[in-house]
Parts: C-alpha cells; sequence; structure tokens
C-alpha cells in the first residue's frame, strides 16, 4: 500500500461532514457572539470514552480472529498429516484428503471475505472430509480415526468463531451515539474556545516569546478557533473511521485487515 492510501484510507464522507459542521458551529459561533465557560471534560464522557472502547474491542476482535484462523489452519494441516501416517492407505487416496483440506481453507477465505451468508460450499468440503474418515476408517484404524476427529472438532471450532465474529460487531449503540457527539461536539468546544482564548489574554506566543496578537486587535482569534474546531473534529471523526474499518477484519478495506491469503499458504 503506498503512503498515499496509508494516510487517506481513514477519510470518507464522515470526514467531510464533520469539518463542514466544524466550520458552520464556529461561523454560528462569531454571529450570535455565544460564549461560555464549560467543563471541556464532558466531551472524555460523551465521544472519548465510547470511542476508545469501541477501538479497544474491535482491535480485541480482529487478534482473536486471527487466533481462531491460525487454530483452524493449524488443526486441518494435523488432520492431513494423520491420514499420511496410514500405512494401508493408497497414494492417490491421501493426494485426494489434501485436496479435499485444502479446499476447506479456501472456501473459509472466500466465506469470510465476501458479504453472503451462503455456507454452502463451505459446509459441503467439511463434509468431504468427514467423509473420507468413514470410508476409510479401517485404513486408519481406530486410533487414528479417532485422533482426526478430535482434530476435526478444532477446525469447526475454530470455523464457527471466526464466522460469529464476522457477523456480531461491537455495541451498534454506542457507535451511534459516538458518531452523533462527534458531530455535535463543535456546537459545544467553539464557544468554549472563544471564551477561554479571550478570558485568556488571547495572547498567540512565538517560541522566542513575541507576542503577534492580543484581545486588542484579535487578528489571529478567529483564524485559531477555526483551526482548531476543525483540528479536533478531524481527529475524533479520523479515529471512529478507523475503527469501523475494522468492524469487519476480513473485508480488506482497512489497513489493519487479517491478510487472508496468508492461510492459504501450506505447511
Amino acid at each position: 500500500m503506498s503512503v498515499h492510501s496509508k494516510y487517506t484510507s481513514a477519510l470518507n464522507y464522515r470526514t467531510l461532514i464533520s469539518i463542514i459542521i466544524s466550520f458552520i458551529a464556529t461561523w454560528l459561533s462569531y454571529k450570535y457572539d455565544f460564549r461560555f465557560n464549560l467543563d471541556l471534560t464532558l466531551i472524555s464522557v460523551a465521544v472519548v470514552f465510547p470511542l476508545v472502547f469501541t477501538l479497544g474491542s474491535a482491535f480485541q476482535r480482529r487478534d482473536k480472529s486471527l487466533e481462531h484462523l491460525s487454530r483452524t489452519k493449524a488443526a486441518l494441516a494435523t488432520i492431513y498429516y494423520s491420514f499420511t501416517q496410514a500405512r494401508d492407505m493408497p497414494e492417490k487416496t491421501k493426494d485426494e484428503i489434501y485436496e479435499g483440506i485444502k479446499k476447506i481453507k479456501i472456501s473459509l477465505i472466500t466465506f469470510l471475505s465476501s458479504k453472503s451468508n451462503d455456507r454452502t460450499d463451505l459446509n459441503k468440503n467439511i463434509g468431504n472430509i468427514k467423509a473420507m474418515v468413514e470410508e476409510h476408517k479401517e485404513s486408519l484404524g481406530r486410533g487414528l480415526s479417532l485422533r482426526v476427529y478430535r482434530y476435526m472438532r478444532d477446525v469447526l471450532m475454530g470455523i464457527e468463531n471466526t464466522i460469529s465474529i464476522k457477523f456480531h460487531r461491537t455495541p451498534q449503540s454506542i457507535r451511534a451515539y459516538c458518531e452523533l457527539f462527534i458531530y455535535v461536539f463543535p456546537f459545544y468546544y467553539a464557544p468554549t474556545l472563544m471564551y477561554n482564548i479571550e478570558t485568556g489574554g488571547g495572547e498567540i506566543i512565538s517560541s522566542s516569546g513575541e507576542i503577534f496578537s492580543t484581545v486588542a486587535d484579535g487578528a489571529y482569534h478567529p483564524f485559531v478557533v477555526y483551526g482548531l474546531n476543525v483540528i479536533i473534529s478531524f481527529i475524533l471523526i479520523s479515529l471512529f473511521n478507523v475503527q469501523e474499518q475494522i468492524e469487519d477484519p476480513f473485508d480488506n478495506e482497512g489497513l489493519d485487515d487479517v491478510m487472508l491469503d496468508m492461510y492459504k499458504l501450506d505447511y
């Protein structure tokens, strides 16, 4: 992925909406002379806390999906190795089992990366392995058959857990309120920022200590208020967009999505 797309992947229509709202909120504050002194820590309850909570939950779901996919792939590989231990089984049959296991991986990855709920192909390929175990039970012997069934249980658990992560997201009500408060925040922040700048002397000071502006001239105040309001809104909505991208770690639409093609590789 290029550097350009790396830094623009979290930008979408919400970013534009948030920036426009920030400009409108600041303009209204200046037009109607809105100034009030409210505690900005309120934003931590309305926006920051739910945003951090949903971001953390989304990353945990992504890490869990990596764990379940890895276990599924390892269990499938172990099943194949178990079949190779059957001395009486023809090599042609072992190759068929290998192809069947490979189809399970491909159909699982295809299902996870698609938006369809159709699991027919995946279930069919899983059933084929079970049918092969039943067909070659004598060649495998009781011990190997039980071992294969035990690893098939791990495969099924890994698949079901991964599918659950795909379809069950972080709490949608919290995300909805978080998005709403991000849009409302500029109307709260602009008047407070204007009040704080003016009551604090309104001085813009360089690193050398030179004063560029004071309340008396007020030349830089609108620029500072507009700029800070837009920047804060941009940061909040960008984090919200990142969280949304991680909601489905299999759709390959975000920088941190699971690289499903890696699970097609054999040992």
